[in-house]
């Protein structure tokens, strides 16, 4: 976490300091100075940390020094959009150049002001990085930008909705004052950026919290004997045609047995990996069939993605699974009753690596080594994202599997399946 916080500071420092760089003093090159701001920030996010999550805590960072400008400066900020411009360079290099092509086609078609186009682009950013696939945290991120965008163009917009009005014949109502006031929009847009800040944050920190687990539940088995150095590796939300081929093969090499826990439409969609992961001897779990939040769901609805799940993995790997892990560890007395109900036990972990926020290897490494304890069952990620149960970049999970094995082998750990931990820990299976 320390890094996040210190990527923010320095990119946002950074933004405020490159804001006074020679370009600024000509303000036909103000675009292309805010667009240098948005290329350097970014650049420097992946040199120094190199993970698709810094590049959006740095464009995070440089957007609050953008709106929240603390030094005097020679101009008004006009826009975010070069800001945004030099960061989807690097969030997003295809629509980078659906942007670029965008401006040109529609400057030279409609002779519309740049600034418009801009804005139209940016408006459906959201939408075009949900269609082209792109990671969660980036969809959220583009979100952001949207709200921003809406929000500073409050008069615009209320501007539109009188010509709209006009249009249709409500001339009572276009000839009434503006609704809103300058004071109003001013504050109404601290009141916007404030909220998405705070819910934003308010999401990073829920699912922080809960990947850190909810403390040592007796009627769960959530880590093994502490008298005995054997740790269980476990890898959620797959299987993944990227990931899972590559963490088999480091399993392999090392002759270790894993527990996957499988989500029962991933199963479904890549059934030839699923059948990988069996035929290498791992141990599969149930994962629900679509990763879905079971703390709030109905009787009916937790059944029903328990035994599709089963279904789907039984159909693909041949096997069925006798073990449940509830997406994001969420349950409640209902998911247990039900998990009894049909001979599942539920497993949880006693030790996260946080590759779901997609940190460096070395952090991941890290963590685990120096968290590591006797009986641990460590959770990891083959497939998923932030939000959604696929997606996500599991590259530093594959890149810091291998020091983490070695790691533990050094310390004399010896790597079990969640099974095997309940046979050691004197469980047959039924809690």
């Amino acid at each position: 976490m320390q890094h996040f916080f210190m990527l923010i500071f320095f990119s946002f420092w950074g933004g405020v300091l490159l804001a006074y760089i020679p370009l600024y003093k000509r303000p036909t090159l103000y675009f292309f100075a805010e667009f240098f701001k948005g290329v350097a920030v970014a650049a420097a996010a992946l040199f120094f940390v190199g993970t698709p999550t810094a590049l959006v805590v740095a464009g995070f960072g440089l957007l609050a020094g953008n709106l929240w400008f603390p030094l005097p400066h020679w101009k008004k900020r006009e826009s975010i959009y070069g800001n945004v411009s030099g960061l989807l360079l690097f969030l997003a290099p295809d629509l980078f150049l659906l942007f670029v092509s965008w401006v040109i086609i529609i400057y030279l078609l409609r002779q519309e002001p740049v600034n418009e186009i801009f804005m139209s682009f940016y408006l459906l950013l959201p939408l075009l990085m949900l269609l082209t696939g792109k990671s969660d945290i980036y969809i959220l991120f583009s979100t952001l930008i949207l709200i921003i965008v809406l929000i500073d163009n409050l008069k615009r917009l209320e501007d539109g909705l009188k010509i709209a009005i006009k249009k249709a014949g409500w001339k009572i109502l276009c000839n009434r004052q503006p609704v809103l006031s300058p004071a109003c929009r001013k504050n109404l847009r601290r009141v916007g950026y404030v909220s998405v800040v705070l819910l934003l944050l308010l999401a990073f920190f829920l699912n922080r919290y809960v990947y850190r687990g909810f403390g040592m539940q007796v009627e769960l088995f959530r880590s093994g004997p502490k008298e005995l150095k054997v740790v269980a590796l476990t890898f959620d939300d797959g299987p993944d045609p990227r990931f899972t081929p590559l963490i088999l093969d480091i399993l392999e090499e090392y002759d270790i047995k894993a527990t996957f826990f499988m989500v029962g439409k991933h199963a479904e969609k890549y059934p030839h990996i699923a059948r990988l992961v069996e035929e290498a001897g791992h141990e599969i779990g149930n994962h629900t069939y679509s990763h879905a939040n079971l703390l709030q769901a109905s009787a009916y609805r937790i059944s029903n993605e328990i035994t599709r799940g089963e279904e789907a993995i039984l159909n693909s790997t041949g096997k069925r699974p006798s073990l449940l892990r509830p997406p994001r560890g969420l349950y409640n007395p209902t998911v247990k009753e039900k998990a009894r109900e049909m001979g599942y036990t539920i497993a949880l972990w006693s030790l996260s690596s946080n590759d779901w926020l997609e940190l460096r290897p070395l952090d991941i490494t890290r963590r685990i080594l120096r968290n590591v304890s006797n009986g641990d069952i460590i959770l990891f990620h083959d497939s998923g994202d932030l939000i959604r149960s696929e997606g996500g970049d599991r590259l530093s999970t594959v890149l810091s599997l291998k020091p983490i094995i070695e790691g533990l082998k050094e310390q004399d750990y010896i790597f079990v399946t969640i099974t095997e931990m309940m046979i050691l820990s004197g469980l047959s299976g039924d809690i």
